[in-house]
C-alpha cells in the first residue's frame, strides 16, 4: 500500500512508562526466590535473564516496587491464589488509561503543533493487554478533551506488531482526508499477565516483557520537516505459522504461547516481505526493528548485513525497556529520532514488527529535516523530546 502526495505522516511521537522500575537482575532474583528454584534452575535463569539483552524494565504492579516473594503475582504463588483475569482487568482499566493519556499528551505538546489536540479528528487506540467499555479509547478521548464528535476505533488484541494496525489505519484516513488529524495511542500492560509455575515458556516470556505507552500524531506531511512520512506500508502472513506465537485468554490473566523457531521464521518472512516492501523504493538508510527480544535484532542484523549504528535504536530500547508489544517500535522511532535529525537532507528508512500469525508489518519511511534552516538560525525540535517517565 503506498500512498501519494501530500503524503501521510508522522508529526509527533509521545512516550511513557509506569513509575516502577526494575533491573533484570532484581527480576531473576525474585523469581528464583519465589520458586524456591534448585541450583540447576538458578543456572538456567541466570543464563536466560543475562542473554536477553535486558537491563532495566518498568512495570505498573505496585509489587514491583518492592519485588517481595509472596506476591500474588510470583511465580512460585499458588494457581488458585494468583489474580484472577477479572481482576487484573480491573488494574488494567485503571493504569492504562492514565499511561495512555501521558503518552498522548506529549504528542499533542509540540510548540510547532498549536492547539493540536483540538484539531484531532480520530483517535485510534491500540491494545492487546485488556479490555473494558465503555472502553480505553472513550477513557483516553474524554481525558485529553477531545471533542465529543471524535471518530474513534479500538484495535485490540493483534500483539507486538498492531502499532503498524494503527498506522495503516490513520495513513488511509489522512490519504483521504488530507485535513484529517489522526491520534493514534498503543498501551499494553504486559506485567499484569505473569504467570505462576515453572514452565520454561512462561518463565521467557516473564523474562522479556514490560509495560509502556506510545502515541503519534498522524497527518499530511505538507511543506514542513521534522517529520516521518509514511511511504508505504506492509503486510505478510507466514503461512502454517500460526503455534509459533499464540496470546490466549486464560482464567488467571491472558497466557502467552512463544515457539523457539520464531527467530527462524521471522528471518524467512522478512526477507519475502522486504522484497516487497522495497521494490522501487530508495535503499534504506535507518532501521527501525521491533526488539521482540535479542535473539530477533540479532538474526535480522546478519541477515540484512546492517551495521551496528542501524540497529543500535532497537538494542538501546530492548537495553532499558524491554519489549512492551505494540508501543515498542514507537520508542524505536522516537530514539531514531536524535540521529537523523542531523541529516542536511531527507533519508529513508524501514520500520518493522512481527506478531502472531506469524505475521510482519512494515513501513517504508522518510525521514524529512526542518525546511529552510540556516547556519545561523534555531532549530525547534518537533517531536516531543521530554522524560519518559510518568509523573
Amino acid at each position: 500500500m503506498r500512498f501519494a502526495d501530500p503524503c501521510p505522516a508522522i508529526l509527533s511521537i509521545g512516550t511513557a512508562v509506569p513509575s516502577h522500575q526494575v533491573t533484570q537482575a532484581d527480576v531473576c532474583a525474585w523469581v528464583s526466590d519465589s520458586l524456591e528454584a534448585s541450583p540447576s534452575q538458578r543456572r538456567w535463569l541466570s543464563r536466560l535473564y543475562a542473554l536477553s539483552g535486558i537491563e532495566t524494565r518498568h512495570s505498573c504492579l505496585p509489587d514491583a516496587a518492592t519485588l517481595i516473594p509472596h506476591s500474588r503475582f510470583a511465580p512460585g504463588w499458588p494457581l488458585a491464589e494468583t489474580p484472577t483475569t477479572a481482576e487484573r482487568m480491573a488494574m488494567y482499566q485503571q493504569e492504562a488509561v492514565q499511561l495512555g493519556v501521558v503518552a498522548a499528551e506529549r504528542a499533542l505538546a509540540p510548540p510547532q503543533l498549536p492547539d493540536a489536540a483540538a484539531s484531532v479528528t480520530h483517535l485510534i487506540v491500540v491494545s492487546c493487554t485488556g479490555f473494558f467499555a465503555p472502553g480505553l479509547d472513550l477513557a483516553i478521548a474524554q481525558r485529553l478533551g477531545l471533542r465529543p464528535t471524535v471518530q474513534r476505533t479500538l484495535v485490540g488484541f493483534m500483539g507486538c506488531a498492531a502499532a503498524f494496525n494503527g498506522l495503516r489505519l490513520a495513513a488511509q484516513i489522512v490519504d483521504g482526508q488530507p485535513d484529517a488529524q489522526v491520534l493514534v495511542v498503543c498501551v499494553e500492560l504486559c506485567t499484569l499477565h505473569l504467570q505462576p509455575g515453572s514452565d520454561r515458556i512462561a518463565l521467557t516470556v516473564a523474562s522479556l516483557f514490560a509495560d509502556g505507552a506510545a502515541a503519534c500524531l498522524v497527518g499530511a506531511a505538507g511543506l514542513g520537516g521534522d517529520l516521518l512520512r509514511l511511504n508505504r506500508l506492509h503486510t505478510q502472513v507466514l503461512p502454517d505459522t500460526e503455534d509459533a506465537m499464540a496470546w490466549r485468554i486464560g482464567d488467571h490473566g491472558f497466557v502467552m504461547h512463544l515457539s523457539s523457531d520464531v527467530p527462524r521464521h521471522v528471518s524467512t518472512l522478512a526477507q519475502s516481505a522486504l522484497a516487497t516492501l522495497l521494490d522501487d523504493q530508495p535503499t534504506p538508510t535507518f532501521w527501525a526493528i521491533h526488539p521482540g527480544g535479542r535473539a530477533i535484532v540479532d538474526r535480522l542484523t546478519a541477515l540484512l548485513q546492517l551495521a551496528p549504528a542501524q540497529v543500535a535504536a532497537s538494542y538501546n530500547v530492548l537495553r532499558r525497556y524491554g519489549n512492551m508489544s505494540s508501543p515498542t517500535i514507537l520508542f524505536v522511532l522516537r530514539e531514531l529520532l536524535d540521529q537523523l535529525r542531523t541529516a542536511a537532507s531527507p533519508v529513508s528508512g524501514v520500520a518493522a514488527a512481527f506478531g502472531p500469525g506469524l505475521v510482519t508489518e512494515m513501513a517504508h519511511l522518510t525521514y524529512v529535516p526542518p525546511v529552510a534552516v540556516r547556519p545561523t538560525a534555531v532549530r525547534l525540535p518537533r517531536l516531543m523530546e521530554v522524560p519518559l517517565y510518568v509523573a
